[in-house]
């Protein structure tokens, strides 16, 4: 979750034009882009600013954030706005200096602290929320301030059988760079000599996948709303050169007041910038999978539009559209049988479903600024739909933020506990796992200053 987020005014550096800009503070840093759902354009990171003041020599409700190489302006659309922008990133700078000059006074190294203090000790093991051939995804509780987080646990053994090195890179990556309303965040990542960790915030609204399966399929209504958030999302891992991969309802989680979260970025693909990029490693899911990975081609962006034209498909029928139990069959279907429709589907619908499961890539539908303006989505308004203004259809019935009543009992009938892998790792296998460790600064100095 961001600390802070919402549109400023920025004045240019090299030429002095002013350009409305989306602004995130989170994990220590203001991320600046065009646009909620657009790459970010640049990175202000706050150990490099000195002060945060109101500026005297530029516009109206205009902020100044100093560091050494320049001084960024920044002009709030109210002079309560930027008040607001100004005491968040104070409190941070407070808190930062008064870590520094705890760290120096106890005479250790600041970031060695800040990387050492988080470890699989300092959580308590609540319950198993969600399992995979990746490893388990468990509640836990941080000892030191109770809050509840997301802990997912993968082997390093079988990360190295599977050689899917470059894929938990990329999703620690992800993870750790990326921010955007509709994408899960990452608080720590750790490691110990057996396994890898990901510290996520706990989204308790559960899978799209448990919903769904409950009530089998939703209305039309409800299914746009859902596809209009996971557009924005798509679209803003797209514009920072992310190919997501795995799109599907097990991978899209509700919050506890109905928005969505995508998460698990263990197959995704950094560094696909431009629409011409490819890659063409055989993996996703089989019922999302698009004919081009199926037939072995190199393939782009157009593949998550595909799998999102898949689920679309499946959030109004209740089954994706060439669904069989038999994988052979499903692939040769997927590839080969006609797209058929039921009546429940809306002439928006299946006009919109028929050109997102177009198996020419280069004829599918692509581009977010025309998926946008579909019929199908006439009634979204994206710009709210991007600040999570739009009411969900849906809230989640969860008594707090803690509740466990929207997980599949399934997982959570079984034991919060960690094996320990005996096998030992060579130090060159070991090497693989270099630079894992991350922590968000700023929960660290929320964490600190409570002690």
């Amino acid at each position: 979750m961001a600390d802070k987020q919402g549109f400023l005014i920025k004045e240019g550096g090299s030429i002095k034009t002013w350009r409305k800009r989306w602004c995130v503070f989170k994990n220590g840093s203001i991320y600046y882009s065009k646009n909620p759902s657009s790459g970010e354009l640049g990175i202000i990171h706050m150990k490099n600013v000195s002060s945060v003041i109101q500026s005297t020599r530029k516009k109206k409700n205009c902020f100044e954030v100093a560091t050494p190489e320049r001084t960024y302006y920044m002009k709030a659309p109210s002079m309560e706005e930027m008040k607001s922008w100004i005491d968040v990133l104070n409190q941070y700078l407070d808190k930062m200096k008064a870590m520094l000059a705890k760290t120096s006074a106890d005479g250790k190294n600041a970031s060695a602290v800040l990387v050492d203090k988080v470890g699989i000790e300092d959580f308590d093991l609540l319950k198993v929320i969600g399992k995979g051939s990746f490893g388990k995804v468990m509640q836990v509780r941080k000892k030191d301030n109770g809050r509840i987080y997301a802990m997912k646990v993968l082997n390093k053994k079988n990360i190295l059988e599977r050689k899917e090195i470059d894929h938990t890179r990329a999703e620690k990556n992800i993870l750790q760079k990326l921010v955007h309303p509709f994408l899960v965040n990452l608080n720590y990542s750790f490691q110990t000599s057996d396994k890898l960790y990901f510290i996520m915030d706990y989204v308790n609204g559960g899978e799209l996948f448990f919903h769904l399966q409950n009530e089998e399929k939703f209305n039309e209504d409800r299914v746009r709303f859902y596809c209009a958030e996971i557009v924005c999302g798509l679209e803003y891992l797209h514009n920072c050169g992310v190919l997501y991969r795995d799109l599907k309802p097990e991978n899209i989680l509700l919050t506890d007041d109905g928005h969505i979260n995508l998460t698990d970025f263990g197959i995704s693909k950094e560094g696909l910038l431009s629409d011409n990029d490819r890659t063409a490693t055989f993996c996703g899911t089989p019922e999302y999978l698009a004919p081009e990975i199926l037939k072995g081609e190199p393939y782009g962006k157009a593949v998550d539009w595909w799998s999102f034209g898949t689920l679309v498909y499946e959030m109004l029928s209740g089954l994706p559209p060439f669904y069989s139990q038999d994988i052979r069959t499903m692939y040769n279907n997927i590839m080969n049988e006609k797209l058929t429709f039921t009546p429940q589907f809306s002439t928006e619908a299946r006009n919109f479903i028929t050109l997102l499961l177009e198996r020419d890539p280069n004829k599918r539908i692509k581009d977010p600024k025309t998926i946008k303006s579909h019929p199908f989505f006439k009634d979204i308004d994206w710009e709210k739909c991007v600040r999570k203004e739009l009411v969900p259809p849906f809230i989640p019935p969860v008594s707090d933020k803690n509740d466990t009543s929207q997980i599949d009992t399934g997982f959570l009938v079984e034991t919060a506990k960690l094996s320990l892998d005996h096998s030992k790792l060579s130090n060159s296998m070991q090497r693989n796992f270099e630079d894992f460790t991350f922590v968000n600064i700023n929960e660290h100095l929320n964490q600190n200053r409570k002690e």
